[in-house]
């Protein structure tokens, strides 16, 4: 495609926002073709051109029935059908094309505000992202010969582009079938995406959908450049497309949008297929501006508990803002601890961490193993928590937050049955190290122990960054064996789309901040899953062991910056 990237995106650029006519920028046109609000009939009109391929069994996909009912405009609404007229004469119809396991992505040009985004080239979307997404792009300029023109020019673009980028014909007919380029203006397009743009539009020009944050000004509500409908059938925001703060926007940048879409289509079969084996307790489901809660629950009796031998703890946090400005703006440390001395609960154990992205709407979904910490549980009966989903100073954004603990029995041996808290992390500077040596005791009749360790890096000293931005690693003995060196694992600390990459594994894309660059251990909108080490052959059950703990930096001593560390013995019967 030719080149046509976003402006680059700072918070409240005026380039990327609707109403700022006060920066010299027009909003983009009203949706003035008398479409309602709600969804369009269907006509009976003949669909033209070939079906969509069945991409399903070629991955191994499961698939979703076409849902007409429950539909709306919103964001997270179910989307009802949709029809387009393409440029090549064709009409694209959804619920004709539905194969239940494809997901949609949309582009909307709005002169003047767009035009540097439909200067990039997209062949990262058929290069880097999944094989079962089409791609929609569209203008909403009123001026049909105007509107004609530029949908032609990228049409033209885009073929010359895959020819030159996918030489195999196959693979050149295969994503010409995946990408639609509109002749409707996008307003306008017939059924629920048509509809959906129109509704967001007309609200993001009222009062209400500013955010005020503040002495740092408001901020309206972005022009719906790019939005989704992933595998569910189901509106998402698409949102941001900025390789990084400051950064242009590129088309590139939505195919993790089509990794994401397929991570939250695997959790959702993946829960499914577990209902009916798994017995759940919730720790939190309302709708919230609060950040720290201390529930206590009651779980299954401790016979009941024993029979268990996987566990893992399931987040939704669901930010309904239109606007994400009025959502959660920073990347902060999430988890879910046990209160070990009751309601009191000024002595805890982590059990799960995440981090919270930078300002996106819609949801996100992570399910973190927690299987060493039933040892811990194994009492049943009532116990207490401590949910923190960001530091209770943090600016009050309203969410709906669901956290869970399912408690699973797989089969699997052995069952953890117990286990000690032997470090935890600090400031990670020149007495980082001063620290005792851990001893302890196994069972006698353990048969694995293993050091569990849920470990990221943060802060920024001067210089190099640490401990979110610089390499450190993190060294264990038993009983004088010095254990693998936990270091970070995938792409440099630092790399401009390390994080990004793992939309597959659930960061969600699109976030308003520098969100693509991988961190040390962790990224903004993803777990940060525990790590497992087999010690079995270190240790003697039923004799005392010593395990010794040291951070170090590029294999010398820490920096600066914090690190948050819980460091765990477990053992299993």
């Amino acid at each position: 495609m030719h080149r046509l990237g976003l402006a680059p995106h700072r918070l409240l650029l005026c380039a990327l926002l609707l109403a700022l006519t006060a920066c010299g920028e027009s909003p983009p046109p009203p949706a003035d073709a008398g479409m309602d609000a709600g969804e369009s009939a269907m006509d009976s009109g003949q669909d033209a051109g070939p079906a969509a391929p069945d991409v399903c069994d070629a991955l191994g996909l499961p698939r979703t029935a076409f849902r007409t009912t429950g539909t709306g405009t919103g964001l997270g609404d179910v989307a009802g059908d949709f029809r387009v007229n393409q440029h090549d004469g064709t009409v694209w119809h959804l619920e004709a094309s539905w194969t239940g396991c494809e997901s949609y992505v949309f582009f909307t040009h709005f002169p003047g505000l767009t035009d540097d985004l439909f200067r990039t080239y997209p062949d990262a979307l058929f290069l880097e992202g999944p094989r079962n997404v089409h791609y929609f792009f569209m203008s909403n300029d009123a001026d049909a010969a105007a509107r004609a023109e530029f949908i032609a020019g990228l049409a033209s673009g885009f073929r010359d582009g895959l020819t030159e980028s996918l030489p195999d014909p196959a693979e050149q007919a295969f994503w010409s079938e995946r990408f639609h380029f509109v002749t409707d203006r996008a307003t306008e397009v017939e059924g629920s995406v048509g509809a959906h743009l129109t509704d967001y539009i007309a609200w993001a020009r009222t009062p209400a959908a500013i955010v005020d944050l503040g002495d740092r000004g408001r901020a309206p509500a972005p022009a719906p450049v790019v939005i989704g409908i992933d595998r569910a059938q189901t509106f998402d925001a698409g949102d941001n497309l900025s390789t990084s703060v400051g950064g242009p926007d590129t088309f590139g940048m939505a195919a993790f949008l089509g990794h994401f879409y397929q991570y939250r289509g695997a959790l959702e079969a993946r829960l499914a297929a577990e209902a009916a084996t798994t017995t759940t307790v919730s720790l939190l489901d309302e709708t919230t501006t609060g950040r720290v809660f201390r529930p206590t629950v009651t779980l299954p009796s401790a016979a009941e508990m024993a029979a268990f031998d996987a566990l893992s703890v399931d987040i939704v946090i669901d930010c309904r803002n239109g606007n994400p400005f009025g959502c959660s703006e920073w990347d902060r440390i999430a988890d879910v601890q046990l209160c070990v001395d009751g309601e009191a609960c000024t002595d805890r154990r982590e059990i799960a961490r995440w981090i919270t992205p930078y300002w996106r709407r819609g949801r996100q979904h992570y399910l973190i193993d927690a299987t060493p910490f039933l040892g811990l549980l194994r009492e049943g009966g009532a116990r207490t928590f401590f949910v923190e989903l960001g530091p209770e100073w943090e600016r009050p954004t309203e969410w709906v937050a669901q956290v869970s603990l399912r408690f699973r029995t797989e089969g699997s041996a052995p069952r953890a049955t117990g286990g000690l808290l032997a470090f935890r992390g600090g400031g990670f500077d020149a007495n980082y190290n001063t620290r005792e040596p851990f001893t302890f005791t196994v069972p006698a009749g353990a048969t694995r122990v293993e050091l569990v360790t849920i470990l990221s890096g943060h802060g920024q000293t001067d210089g190099d960054g640490c401990a979110e931005w610089c390499d450190h690693q993190h060294l264990f003995t038993v009983n004088g064996t010095v254990l693998p060196s936990i270091a970070h694992g995938g792409p440099r600390i630092g790399s401009p789309r390390g994080c990004a990459a793992r939309a597959v594994d659930g960061v969600i894309p699109g976030q308003w901040g520098n969100w693509a660059q991988s961190r040390a251990y962790w990224c903004p909108g993803l777990p940060v899953q525990a790590e497992r080490t087999d010690i079995t052959a270190q240790v003697r059950p039923g004799v005392e062991s010593t395990m010794t703990y040291e951070g170090r930096f590029a294999g010398s001593t820490p920096r600066g910056g914090d690190i948050a560390l819980s460091a765990y013995v477990v053992w299993y019967e």
